[in-house]
């Protein structure tokens, strides 16, 4: 009976080794991921879904790009009703043939991008704004935006921030989007689309 006490005490003492061994590897592998599929992208904006269902029902969801638009569109089909989106123009700041400026819209310079905001938004101003996109490298442009939509007339507490993945430098400077679903410790991170920008 003692051998048997002994032998079950070494396999559960070896067992709780291999699981703080895998463990460890496994986060390990999680904290080097750089790569987000189209399933990760679906589980991803259902989660995000069912977090701001619980607290934020947005009545407008603005994006200021088609790299946000795609997950506009799963984001939308896991809410109930016709919620209205408005899609950005953006622009790459290095292209050539970038446009300075663009009627009936705001434009926000940021170190990579113009981004302009249609004032057709402005109809909303007194709704739940939900602004949607794939990355938050620094969270400037988030606080940019921010600043936009306060002169455009919505009240900072009806505005949130989505993005499918922040970095852990914008969490720190806690200019992280108010909902995200994975934080990376790079900006070096794929998408099915391309490299994050």
């Amino acid at each position: 009976m003692e051998f048997l006490t002994v032998m079950f005490g070494l396999l559960t003492f070896a067992g709780l080794g291999f699981t703080i061994h895998y463990g460890r590897k496994a986060s390990a592998l999680e904290k080097a991921r750089k790569q987000f599929d189209w399933t990760d992208l679906q589980a991803c904006m259902s989660d995000l879904a069912s977090a701001s269902k619980k607290e934020f029902i947005p009545d407008v969801v603005f994006t200021p790009g088609l790299r946000g638009a795609t997950l506009t569109n799963l984001l939308l089909s896991e809410f109930d009703g016709n919620i209205p989106a408005y899609v950005g123009i953006s622009f790459w700041r290095e292209s050539l043939d970038a446009p300075s400026e663009l009627s009936e819209t705001e434009r926000i310079d940021t170190k990579k991008w113009y981004v302009h905001v249609p004032l057709s938004l402005t109809s909303y101003k007194d709704k739940k704004l939900l602004v949607v996109d794939d990355f938050a490298m620094s969270g400037d442009f988030l606080d940019s935006l921010r600043i936009v939509l306060q002169g455009m007339g919505f009240q900072s507490n009806n505005v949130k921030t989505m993005c499918a993945v922040t970095t852990t430098i914008a969490i720190q400077n806690k200019k992280a989007p108010d909902y995200w679903w994975f934080a990376s410790e790079n900006t070096d991170f794929y998408f099915p689309w391309g490299k994050a920008r």
